[in-house]
């Protein structure tokens, strides 16, 4: 399903939180079953598992490590190893299961170092109020305090520290294919320019290939980012990575004119590659179940803060779109999808934040919540199956102007869906 070169090959994962531990995967760790469904992940025919160091867990404070997570981190590397599955390992994710999560010494801006710069340049300093976009933070929601992620010294030099003590102690591991440098902070705290955002994965790509010379680097971006010239921009992640992805749920393409539910995926994968030049993976694909009792159809849900209205299917329309998004997004040149759970999650878990707002990440697995495949690991089972097989060449996306979309991407976002929905 691979081939050498990075961008020509196709990368079919899945991003893997236990099923009877979800969101609290490094802290509620099951050695046995870890490594029984990285097992059956691979069965099912992926050969990528992307893993989320949820960032309190592994950096609880600036300068300190949480050394239970790099232990459990040890034991999974391994595991997948002896699947022969590839690892992709997301440092410091703020988006989460359908939240926003920051380690509590990160949710706040650093006055004091602020102070000094202000009075070293001679500059007003000026202190926001607390957003209104709630954050976890120890496992509470609490209102938004950081600063730019990408820019605050204090967090940046965190950062650095962590990427340094992970890809120093792990960065030989066999298991290990690829580094993925944050996701979602745009929607904390959009970059204070588009350089900003740029300069970041320079420095923290520039850290890891230090420790990790020959790291493989990937830099994901977001619907919120696409939609300011602040970004981060495709473009500017292809300059400083050499894997680009895009972050696919939740759907927030515009409603009008969608007549299928693979569009919103196709269309940020034809986007995000014809800005970056370069074949893109598609990350956190995925259809959720209705909740016991319902019918399928569209509910309000509490993703990152916002209400959105989404679309919850029966078990067999799941596996209908499992297979058809992951058959059109090879066909159509992507060079990987990643989907976005492998499991279901028990009711006992829905008490737990983020599960307990966040109704679309309660099941959309490919098991359920007692480990029974669904119609959903049917479908990856078979495509996986037709894309070992394939041998047609696949399209490289058509590029776009870059200059032109960015001089108003919150329109040109728009016109393009348009234009998308007319010739797809």
């Amino acid at each position: 399903m691979t081939t050498d070169s990075a961008n020509d090959s196709f990368s079919l994962g899945v991003t893997y939180w236990p099923r009877r531990a979800g969101p609290l995967f490094w802290q509620r760790y099951d050695r046995g079953a870890v490594r029984d469904e990285l097992a059956h992940i691979a069965a099912l025919g992926c050969d990528t598992v992307r893993l989320c160091l949820v960032w309190e867990d592994f950096q609880p404070a600036p300068e300190r490590i949480g050394s239970r997570a790099m232990r459990y981190l040890e034991h999974v590397l391994d595991a997948a190893h002896a699947a022969s599955l590839r690892v992709v390992l997301t440092l410091f994710p703020a988006t989460i299961l359908g939240a926003l999560q920051l380690p509590s010494w990160a949710n706040g801006p650093d006055i004091i170092g602020a102070l000094r710069r202000a009075s070293h340049r001679g500059t007003l300093l000026i202190v926001r109020p607390s957003g209104l976009v709630p954050v976890l933070v120890g496992g509470r929601y609490r209102p938004v305090q950081s600063g730019d992620l990408f820019s605050e010294p204090l967090v940046v030099e965190a950062q650095r520290y962590l990427v340094r003590e992970i890809g120093g102690y792990f960065g030989a591991h066999p298991s290990i294919w690829a580094w993925q440098l944050g996701e979602g902070f745009e929607r904390i705290h959009r970059p204070a320019s588009d350089t900003v955002a740029l300069q970041w994965y320079a420095t923290l790509g520039d850290e890891l290939r230090r420790v990790v010379p020959r790291a493989l680097l990937m830099g994901a971006v977001s619907v919120p980012g696409l939609k300011r010239r602040s970004g981060p921009r495709p473009e500017h992640v292809a300059q400083c990575c050499t894997l680009v992805g895009v972050v696919a749920d939740p759907p927030e393409t515009p409603v009008e004119g969608q007549t299928r539910h693979s569009d919103a995926a196709a269309y940020l994968h034809a986007l995000v590659a014809g800005l970056a030049g370069r074949r893109t993976i598609v990350a956190s694909v995925g259809m959720p179940l209705a909740g016991p009792g319902e019918p399928a159809g569209c509910i309000d849900d509490d993703l990152y803060g916002r209400t959105l209205t989404l679309y919850h299917a029966t078990a067999d329309e799941q596996g209908t779109f499992v297979d058809s998004v992951l058959d059109r997004l090879y066909r159509e040149g992507a060079s990987g999808v990643w989907l976005a759970s492998y499991a279901d999650y028990p009711e006992e878990l829905w008490r737990i934040p983020p599960l307990d707002r966040t109704r679309r990440y309660r099941a959309m697995g490919l098991v359920d919540a007692t480990g029974r495949e669904k119609p959903a690991a049917v479908a990856l089972r078979d495509a996986a199956r037709r894309i070992r097989d394939a041998s047609a060449a696949r399209p490289l996306p058509p590029a776009l102007d870059s200059e032109r979309y960015w001089s108003d991407p919150e329109r040109m976002f728009r016109d393009l869906w348009r234009e998308f929905k007319a010739y797809s």
